[in-house]
């Protein structure tokens, strides 16, 4: 047999009743977060103008209309704190302070979100000569002002979390900035960034509404492929309201050093479609950091494919997983990966990904699928949005390219059988 297998079922989503109870979050978050807009990621310190440009672009490019509801910033915006101990933003890049941003992008239909760090001081000083305070000693203090500002997304990192050499604990400060947030009365979905050091998945669902699972995603195949890896097995933690994070997208390229007007992307456009086709299907934040305000092809391809978006926004609410091996090489026994993912009305989205180092054909045997041996299955063609056949038995995904994923729909097939429409 040309494949085989590491699961005899799809997914077991394991039904938990999380205590951040928030009500957000059903399905994964949409939006646009600072990060590699304006220069090469982690060098885009951000600003009124480029939040306020970036709001009225996802209007106008049909981001917001397709689902992106999310603008972000994440380490850039905060500079000091006062005598009474609030954080303020910095006045050189918000002159007249957060709020009108914020009310600027909740007038163009988009929801505010902010960074902090739950340890001493944030992870870059983005720019500065000084350390930008954290979270830590002033949870309650954060989360009243966000609140005050109108924020209704919080990411927390975990950099400089060592205090007078005492290591903090994430299962400490994470619970502790949860209950503060929830304190204000106000519904703002809360993202843990522990890069998952303490196995997040495992607990953090109690807190927070999604979890970092791994590593900082970068805008480069080797780190991408370590990031899907990384996510293997994690399906039965998540669910409405809690969701594995992979980290950012880099849809389009990162900017560039020389000038913010200019990309300079890590991947190619396979990779692309493996890195945005693979975290729908991992029911993902899809978080975007890259420049939006003049879409390139890869990223109307992508952004604005509906057909996908609807896979990552699935009501159910079940993170895909890796469901099997097709044995396509000799040399790269592990390249051709069958990923699937449960949707609604008995429905199937479908990855095949080869993350080999030239295109292969990928067969998928529906004996992977428990009770799909024997019957007909209609396949949907997510990344060209249409049907192409009906197949019994298996399918083969040809010449699927390097670093590249071939995704579908699938679904039995139910109607009268025309031999026609068979392919076996």
């Amino acid at each position: 047999m040309a494949l085989y297998f590491v699961a005899t079922v799809i997914i077991i989503f394991i039904s938990t009743a999380f205590a951040n109870d928030n009500g957000l979050g059903l399905t994964p978050p949409m939006g646009w977060n600072t990060w590699c807009t304006e220069g090469r990621c982690g060098r885009d310190f951000c600003n009124a103008q480029e939040v306020m440009a970036i709001a009225d672009a996802m209007v106008a490019n049909g981001m917001k209309d397709v689902g992106f509801q999310y603008i972000n910033l994440d380490d850039c915006w905060a500079d000091h704190r006062d005598k009474n101990g609030e954080i303020v933003a910095d006045p050189d890049r918000f002159p007249q302070g957060l709020v009108p941003v914020v009310k600027y992008v909740n007038s163009k239909g988009f929801k505010f979100g902010l960074y902090t760090d739950g340890g001493l001081y944030t992870c870059s000083r983005g720019g500065r000569s000084h350390n930008i305070p954290g979270s830590y000693g002033h949870y309650e203090k954060d989360a009243a002002t966000y609140a005050s500002w109108g924020v209704e997304y919080v990411k927390m990192d975990w950099c400089n979390s060592k205090v007078n050499g005492t290591q903090l604990q994430p299962k400490v400060q994470y619970p502790e900035m949860s209950r503060a947030l929830n304190k204000t009365g106000k519904k703002i979905f809360f993202n843990s960034c522990e890069w998952g050091v303490d196995k997040p998945w495992e607990w953090m669902g109690q807190y927070a509404n999604s979890w970092r699972s791994g590593p900082d995603h970068h805008d480069n195949w080797i780190n991408t492929a370590e990031i899907i890896e990384h996510n293997v097995g994690l399906s039965k933690y998540a669910g409405p309201g809690a969701w594995n994070d992979p980290d950012f997208l880099m849809t389009g390229g990162q900017g560039c050093s020389d000038s913010p007007d200019k990309r300079c992307p890590g991947m190619t456009d396979h990779e692309y479609r493996s890195e945005f086709g693979m975290w729908c299907l991992l029911a993902a934040p899809l978080l975007v950091v890259t420049d939006v305000r003049q879409l390139n092809d890869i990223q109307r391809e992508l952004l604005l494919n509906t057909e996908l978006i609807a896979v990552n926004q699935d009501k159910l609410g079940h993170q895909g997983d890796r469901i099997g091996f097709s044995n396509c090489s000799m040399h790269e026994k592990t390249a051709c990966q069958i990923w699937a993912k449960n949707l609604t009305n008995s429905s199937v989205a479908l990855g095949l990904f080869n993350s080999g180092s030239q295109p292969y054909d990928i067969t998928f045997d529906f004996t992977m699928m428990p009770g799909w041996g024997n019957k007909y299955i209609q396949f949907y063609d997510l990344m060209a949005k249409k049907k192409i056949s009906v197949f019994l038995h298996s399918f083969m995904a040809k010449q699927v390219p390097s670093h590249g994923i071939a995704m579908y729909k699938i679904w039995e097939y139910k109607e009268k059988i025309d031999n026609d429409l068979i392919e076996q």
